[in-house]
């Protein structure tokens, strides 16, 4: 420390020494609180919290004196359209305060009619919203990482390849064979394909277990192979959402930021009135924002 800067601290400390200074704050817990006590308390020591700590050790620094008051409108500090202050600032500016102590945040508009001593803590505008409550899975869970629509897709699609495969079959000569191999001449001819067993074929694809029918025609090995990859497609995208969806909680209404915010109306939300979040939203330019600061005032 310079010589010059020794001397301003000193004439800093002179100055505020033995002096009474009206420090006003608000209540805004961890910050200034009501002590809890049964017996009744008188004073400054009515309050407790980080900032009454911070004020008590500048106290011992620098000598003085303080009588802490609330607030009487309960408000941090905001300018109204006519220019006019309310809350803490305006305390200070009519001379009522010689000093706020309060997690005040520093703003540009405050700035041009106050002092700010360097911040005790920065921090920027988060969302803070609940946590979704879990949900244990249900019976049907199992059915969740595919829409119902495309359940009832695959459904038609196996009764349409099934009927599909039933009629190749009946018109196609090689699925036609003789049930009494021991009597080559009898006219007597079946067909594997029936409309019960061609629905069994599809299923049977559809669940990867396959069955004991093979197509043995070109035509109905063409429609089997075209089933067999549309299963295979299908069956892997569920197995690659079935255990995501089985163990991640997921929010309706997830919200990034604050234009994700402002967009939604299924989730209300708040700020401190003229504190310096809601202050952000009415001086912005964008619509999202614009609309966000409408739902707070």
């Amino acid at each position: 420390m310079t010589d010059g800067n020794k001397d301003r601290s000193n004439n800093i400390t002179d100055s505020l020494a033995n002096r009474t200074l009206i420090v006003t704050t608000i209540l805004e817990e961890p910050y200034v609180m009501y002590r809890k006590s049964d017996k009744p308390l008188y004073g400054n020591d009515r309050f407790e919290g980080y900032c009454l700590d911070l004020l008590k050790e500048l106290s011992n620094i620098l000598g003085f004196l303080y009588d802490v008051k609330l607030v009487p409108d309960g408000k941090y500090g905001a300018q109204n359209d006519k220019g006019e202050w309310n809350g803490m600032v305006k305390e200070l500016i009519d001379h009522r305060a010689d000093l706020a102590v309060a997690p005040l945040t520093i703003t540009y508009v405050r700035e041009k009619v106050i002092d700010f001593s360097k911040p005790f803590m920065t921090l920027g505008i988060s969302i803070l919203y609940r946590k979704p409550n879990g949900t244990n899975p249900g019976v049907f869970s199992f059915l969740n990482p595919l829409s119902p629509d495309i359940w009832m897709y695959v459904l038609l699609a196996c009764l349409g390849v099934s009927c599909v495969l039933f009629v190749i079959a009946r018109f196609t000569p090689y699925e036609w064979y003789n049930p009494h191999p021991c009597n080559p001449d009898s006219d007597v001819v079946e067909n594997n394909f029936t409309l019960l067993n061609s629905f069994w074929f599809g299923v049977g694809a559809l669940m990867q277990q396959g069955s004991e029918l093979m197509p043995k025609a070109l035509s109905t090995r063409i429609v089997g192979g075209i089933w067999w990859f549309f299963t295979l497609i299908i069956i892997s995208s569920y197995t690659a959402n079935l255990a995501a969806f089985l163990t991640v909680e997921r929010m309706e209404s997830p919200i990034d930021s604050a234009d994700d915010l402002a967009k939604q109306t299924k989730i209300e939300y708040g700020a401190v009135r003229d504190g310096s979040t809601m202050t952000f939203f009415k001086v912005r330019t964008w619509q999202s924002l614009l609309r966000a600061y409408l739902i707070l005032a």
